[in-house]
């Protein structure tokens, strides 16, 4: 009954935004169709998953993004052509086209929810002092975030569970959205999804919370990856910052030349230092008296075009002011660095800006090194996790998540559990995880091998699995099932005292 209530109350919500709105009314049935659909299928979805939002919670926040960001949506056949170059290729690429005004879509559920979600962003929500990382950063983070959202409408259809990896707008994004809430928690990413403008610093808060569970190490070692694979997948998404970073990295790497002798580097900076000094005294001398600054005024503007005139000796006086501020910065800077330690500082601070901006030279291996690298750092602090678990739900969840995390996508071709560079660490967790839970005697006496296995079955509900191990030819074969499903069998090797040819329930 009270499921009953809450999708009429939603519905009825969902009609009152919608009268108010430039709505109209195929997108109207198709919004009431994703509510309909997230109904069915959210129980499972947060079962798979073991979060803790409710479908109440979830369903409120698609309200609020519809009544908050969204004026004017509009479905189109797929046939429909636009004249709007700019328009047509991105709905050819992603099915939809977002603007300040209107949301345009083709008539897919799941993409009209994402198309909303997407506009709910907000640009920025990594702290600018991180400079070229924040913005790729930050649409990482979001892109991760719009695709989990969408997963219930995706995934789930009320009684399977089925990723197809292709429907995933962004494999790389989901892949660390979902590291992250593995490791730092749901809320805590979701948090920082919503940040405005980087006001709070989550970098640093992240930092802390990996330095304070495990150490320091692993946590620089998160977050250079993070940015590097942030900045790959921002230069993969748009052709604007890979031209950027290119001519950044051109610009850094003539700053480091200059640090190759030293000695003529400081002498460089001296003599600058020297001919600033001139220019501000050049400035001050022209401020001092009205009349050499008429006298200056007069001067630039001689024979110069109209449209390039310096409006009036107020508007110059303040140029001539700015100018002098801009180079007593540059003097402090310059005297910054006649500090030798500061120096020093300065030329491993570019040193590590190139390492990070030449991700953009990367190879398609070394591009997926990073993504291994970092799926493993996130293993070890998960291994790590784990000699926490003190409740039996918890441990119940832990299982829960980390099936979770082993079929996630890690390329179009596979799925992590599939990776062959990570398996040690996996298998670790594996060990773990069957031990803690049958200490707490959550599961019986299941075998390793059967327990890998779990680990990779899409059957909805493990706490109804059984096993049964078979004997073919000198060779064991288990098969994983509930009532209604059964799941190939598979070799093993190690069973233990397990019992043959007996159906035998994993969960206590």
């Amino acid at each position: 009954m009270l499921e009953k209530f809450i999708q009429k109350d939603k519905n009825e919500e969902l009609e009152k935004i919608l009268e108010e709105k430039q709505i109209e009314e195929r997108a109207k049935n198709l919004l009431q169709g994703i509510l309909y659909k997230i109904e069915v299928s959210y129980k499972d979805y947060k079962h798979v998953k073991a979060i803790n939002k409710t479908k109440k919670k979830y369903l409120e926040e698609i309200l609020i993004n519809i009544q908050k960001r969204c004026n004017q949506i509009k479905v189109i056949n797929l046939s429909e052509k636009f004249e709007d170059e700019i328009v047509q290729k991105k709905l050819e690429k992603n099915k939809f086209y977002i603007d300040n005004n209107e949301i345009i879509c083709y008539p897919i559920e799941e993409k009209i929810l994402y198309a909303i979600e997407k506009k709910s962003n907000n640009e920025l929500i990594v702290n600018n002092k991180y400079g070229i990382t924040a913005k790729s950063l930050s649409n990482l983070i979001n892109t991760g975030k719009n695709i989990d959202k969408t997963e219930p409408l995706r995934d789930f259809n009320g009684w399977s569970w089925t990723t197809i990896k292709k429907e995933i707008e962004n494999i790389d994004a989901n892949l660390v959205y979902q590291n992250l809430q593995f490791i730092l928690g749901e809320e805590f990413v979701e948090d920082w999804s919503k940040d405005t403008d980087g006001i709070i610093d989550y970098v640093e808060k992240m930092q802390e919370e990996i330095t304070n569970s495990y150490n320091k190490e692993m946590a620089e070692n998160i977050w250079k990856l993070l940015q590097k694979i942030a900045i790959i997948n921002e230069i993969q998404e748009n052709e604007e910052y890979k031209i950027k970073i290119k001519e950044l990295l051109q610009k850094k790497e003539e700053v480091i030349k200059s640090y190759k002798s030293t000695k003529e580097n400081i002498l460089h900076i001296y003599e600058r230092k020297k001919e600033i000094l001139k220019e501000i005294k050049k400035i001050d001398k022209i401020l001092s008296q009205e009349v050499i600054l008429k006298k200056e005024y007069e001067k630039l503007n001689e024979g110069v075009e109209l449209h390039k005139k310096i409006f009036s000796i107020k508007v110059l006086k303040q140029q001539l002011i700015d100018k002098k501020q801009k180079l007593l910065n540059e003097i402090e800077e310059n005297n910054y660095l006649l500090n030798p330690n500061n120096y020093i500082e300065e030329k491993n601070r570019i040193k590590q800006e190139i390492e990070l901006l030449n991700v953009i030279n990367y190879t398609t291996e070394q591009k997926e090194k990073l993504l291994i690298d970092f799926e493993n750092y996130c293993l070890k602090y998960i291994g790590r996790k784990l000699e926490k678990v003190v409740q039996d739900e918890e441990i119940i969840k832990i299982i829960y998540k980390f099936r979770y995390f082993l079929l996630l996508p890690f390329n179009k071709e596979k799925n992590i559990c599939e990776v062959e560079e990570i398996q040690e660490n996996i298998l670790q967790i594996e060990e773990k995880i069957l031990k803690i839970a049958k200490n707490k005697k959550v599961i019986t006496d299941v075998p390793l091998d059967v327990m890998t296995h779990v680990f990779k079955t899409r059957i909805l509900n493990l706490e109804e699995l059984y096993y049964k191990i078979t004997t073919e030819s000198e060779k064991y074969y288990v098969q994983i099932f509930d009532e209604n499903i059964t799941e190939e069998r598979f070799e093993i090797n190690l069973i233990g005292k397990t019992k043959i040819n007996k159906k035998i329930k994993i969960f206590i």
